[in-house]
């Protein structure tokens, strides 16, 4: 199920992190527009960059990801937390 709903700051997409590990991508008018994929547990937030370009989420497999939205590509996972990060 979803754990996580944000709009970015033009209002254009929406981004949901669920319990099957992705983070997809919606037009506001619910067209999927993409799928980002990487962690390997819950994705528990999500959330955008004030530009919009970028989004982030977090997971129960204790990272946070930083995703380019244009490129729907991985731009960087930060690590270290000990457990959970919501």
């Amino acid at each position: 199920y979803v754990m996580s709903v944000a709009w970015p700051p033009d209002g254009e997409t929406i981004a949901s992190g669920s319990r099957d590990r992705s983070v997809l991508l919606w037009s506001k008018t619910g067209k999927h527009k993409g799928t980002l994929e990487g962690h390997s547990d819950d994705v528990t937030c999500v959330a955008w960059s004030p530009d919009g370009e970028f989004a982030a989420s977090t997971s129960d497999d204790r990272t946070l990801k930083i995703w380019n939205v244009q490129t729907m590509q991985e731009v960087c996972t930060l690590t270290g937390h000990s457990g959970k990060v919501r």
